[in-house]
C-alpha cells in the first residue's frame, strides 16, 4: 500500500495539507446513510451542461447566440473531502462530540455508540512487530502445512484461512487522559505498516465510535492475534495448546475504552 496523494482541505477558516492515514469507506458510507435516512448512491460519473450567453456580431447571426455545451466527467475520489462532508453531516447531532472544536465534553460520561473527533497520537505495540513478520511468511507457511495426504477440501480451507487478508492492526490512543484502544483493519490502511511508526510522532485526527459502555479492565486481552490477526474461530482457538511469540495476546497497561476508528487523517 502506497502512501496517500497529498491534497489539502480547509480547517478551522485556513487552508491545509495532509495524507489520510486511513479510511473505513464501509462504515462511513453506512454511517452516512442512516444520518441522511436514505441509501447511498454511487456516483460513477457526472453528466454537466455548460450554458453561456454570448454577445456575437448582429450581422453575421442577426441576433444573440447561446452556446451548449454538454460532457461527461468521471468522478474522482478525494477521501479527505469525504471526510470533511461526512463531518458536516454529524455537526449539531447529540450523538457526535468535537474535541478538535471545544474541550469542554466529559468523555468519561459519553455511551457507547456516539462518534468523535480529536486530535491525538497513535502507537502500534512494539508486540505486534513480530505477528506482523509472521504475516511475510505466510506463502511459507502455507506451503509447509499443507500436506500431499490432505484432501483437496482441507488444502483449500487451510489456503483460505491463511491467506485472510482483513487482518487487524491494534493501536493505543493517549487522549484526554485516558487510554483508548482499537483495531485498525488492514484493507483500509493507507499507509504502509512500516510507515506506521512515523505516525507516532505526527498529532493526527481520528474520526471514531466509541465501542465499550465503560472502562475496560487492563486484564482483559485488547488485542488477540489468533482472533484478530489469524482470524481462528473460538473451537480453533481453544485446540492450540500453547502460544509462540508474536501470537500471544496483547493487553494494555491500564483501563481502557474500546473505539472504532472510521477515518485518520494528518
Amino acid at each position: 500500500m502506497a502512501l496517500a496523494p497529498c491534497v489539502f482541505f480547509e480547517q478551522r477558516g485556513r487552508v491545509m495539507f495532509g495524507n489520510v492515514v486511513y479510511y473505513d469507506k464501509k462504515k462511513i458510507d453506512e454511517y452516512r446513510s442512516v444520518i441522511k435516512g436514505q441509501r447511498n448512491l454511487e456516483v460513477e460519473e457526472y453528466e454537466v451542461s455548460n450554458d453561456k450567453g454570448i454577445q456575437v456580431d448582429l450581422k453575421a447571426f442577426g441576433a444573440d447566440a447561446k452556446a451548449s455545451k454538454t460532457y461527461k466527467a468521471k468522478v474522482q475520489e478525494s477521501l479527505l473531502y469525504n471526510c470533511d462532508e461526512f463531518e458536516k453531516l454529524l455537526s449539531g447531532r447529540d450523538d457526535y462530540f468535537d474535541f478538535t472544536q471545544s474541550s469542554d465534553f466529559d468523555l468519561m460520561t459519553m455511551s457507547r455508540g456516539v462518534i468523535i473527533k480529536f486530535d491525538g497520537y497513535i502507537k502500534v505495540p512494539e508486540e505486534f512487530d513480530l505477528t506482523q513478520t509472521i504475516d511475510k511468511f505466510k506463502p511459507m507457511l502455507i506451503a509447509s502445512l499443507v500436506k500431499d495426504n490432505m484432501d483437496q477440501t482441507e488444502q483449500v480451507a487451510l489456503q483460505v484461512f491463511l491467506e485472510t487478508s482483513d487482518t487487524k492492526i491494534p493501536v493505543l490512543i493517549d487522549f484526554d487522559e485516558q487510554l483508548m484502544c482499537s483495531k485498525l483493519i488492514s484493507n483500509n490502511m493507507l499507509v504502509k505498516y512500516e510507515d506506521m511508526e512515523e505516525y507516532e510522532e505526527l498529532e493526527v485526527t481520528i474520526i471514531a465510535r466509541i465501542t465499550s459502555g465503560n472502562m475496560v479492565n487492563a486484564r482483559k486481552a485488547f488485542y488477540d492475534p489468533l482472533k484478530d490477526f489469524m482470524t481462528l474461530n473460538r473451537v480453533m482457538r481453544r485446540s492450540i495448546g500453547g502460544r509462540t511469540d508474536g501470537l500471544y495476546e496483547i493487553y494494555a497497561d491500564r483501563d481502557y475504552r474500546t473505539i472504532e476508528i472510521l477515518a485518520i487523517y494528518q
